[in-house]
């Protein structure tokens, strides 16, 4: 994940600080992902890029059983759950076989390029039990998501990736999903900006 490692010598308590972005762009989409991710209950969850657990506390409020995924798992120090040190393109064969009923990822995919995205959602497959769910976010190339992508790479130097509603749609198919939703997710001003996607 390029750039992501940059969080390598970050404390947890430092990786929460929020920006503009998170307030116009974030925070309302969490309107549409919180209410979706709070129905999980009991199942067997794996995060893939966890952070510091801002969405994991609801699987775990939830009574769900979560494993995390991340290259930089000391920023988990501080949750209950099982911690693998992995690369979000290349985790199961950490896993041993293990099978998930969901695996879940927020805002971590907009590091990944076309390829590493393709492997991810394979990855995600691969893990899946028969009936399991991958539940993701994607930025879009479009409106704010456009925007987004540009000011990371021209403000802070830092590289990140958005996506068309057909590519990601043929990428998800392509790694053996059938039933496919491409939730729109708006900014504050309304105007849309990324996509969370429930697959099976």
């Amino acid at each position: 994940m390029i750039n992501y490692e940059r969080y390598s010598s970050v404390k947890p308590e430092e990786y929460g600080k929020k920006g503009v972005m998170y307030y116009l762009c974030r925070k309302p989409s969490d309107k549409k992902i919180i209410p979706i991710i709070s129905r999980i209950k009991n199942k067997k969850v794996l995060e893939v890029g966890f952070g510091t657990g801002y969405y994991t506390t609801t699987f775990i409020k939830n009574k769900c059983k979560v494993t995390g995924v991340d290259i930089n798992p000391h920023l988990g120090k501080n949750l209950r759950i099982k911690i693998i040190k992995a690369k979000a393109d290349k985790f199961s064969n950490h896993l041993k076989n293990e099978k998930f009923d969901v695996v879940a990822s927020f805002w971590m995919t907009e590091y990944l390029d076309e390829n590493q995205l393709e492997k991810y959602l394979k990855e995600s497959k691969k893990v899946l039990k028969k009936e399991g769910k991958l539940i993701t976010t994607i930025i879009s190339n479009r409106g704010l998501g456009w925007f987004y992508v540009i000011l990371a790479m021209f403000i802070r130097k830092i590289r990140k990736y958005g996506y068309k509603n057909e590519a990601i749609r043929y990428k998800i198919e392509k790694s053996g999903f059938k039933k496919i939703n491409l939730i729109k997710l708006n900014s504050w001003l309304g105007v849309p900006w990324a996509y969370l996607i429930i697959a099976k």
